[in-house]
């Protein structure tokens, strides 16, 4: 997961490196259908589909902002990089536990130059990276609105998964290490009890023993 997040982060590197294409301004996704409106899934507003993307990360962003997600203890994983907000709110007493690349209360989106290229990967076939890259500017290109951030924030998410799954399995570990270690003290031998079903026998011996 950590090779996953620096690979993300030199492939962002070598997209703003890329040249704005003058013809590939207008293609981005014009539509005749200047009337059809969709509605934000977050205020509910009808909205043109080519700034949708854009409304509803705003939109997203303000309402999240509205809600606290804290903890009392800032988060210290040895060898992570850009997890956790962790700004610490004075009032609460609390870290914020927000991804920190999506926390839209303690982080603003920097403001975008007029000649920076928006720089999103072109994929086929849904997965398949082509090796190309959208060179429209980033003020104007609608269809990829954030994409360094969103993906930033998925393998955030995964690696903060595997970080859970580790404890969880750490924990596990501690336990059965702790069974092993206590299975051959006096105190469980002395607990231990055997139950004969059988009124008539008397002796609990096997035959060779006997």
């Amino acid at each position: 997961m950590e090779r996953r997040f620096h690979e993300l982060e030199g492939l962002i590197t070598k997209a703003k490196q890329q040249q704005i294409r003058e013809d590939e301004e207008t293609n981005d996704g014009d539509s005749d259908d200047t009337d059809l409106q969709i509605f934000c899934v977050s205020c509910g507003h009808p909205i043109n589909p080519k700034v949708a993307l854009r409304h509803m990360e705003r939109c997203y962003a303000k309402y999240e902002s509205q809600t606290s997600f804290g903890s009392m203890y800032p988060t210290r994983i040895e060898g992570a990089t850009r997890l956790f907000c962790d700004v610490y709110n004075p009032q609460s007493k609390t870290y914020c536990k927000r991804l920190q690349v999506l926390c839209p209360e303690h982080s603003r989106d920097p403001k975008v130059p007029a000649d920076e290229v928006c720089g999103c990967p072109i994929v086929k076939d849904v997965f398949e990276l082509t090796g190309e890259f959208c060179r429209v500017p980033k003020r104007k290109c609608n269809r990829h609105y954030c994409w360094e951030k969103l993906r930033r924030a998925e393998v955030d998410l995964e690696r903060v998964r595997v970080w859970y799954k580790l404890d969880e399995l750490f924990e596990q570990e501690r336990n059965v290490r702790m069974a092993m270690t206590n299975r051959a003290g006096l105190l469980a031998l002395m607990l231990h009890q055997t139950i004969q079903h059988d009124p008539v026998t008397t002796d609990l011996r096997t035959h060779t023993e006997r």
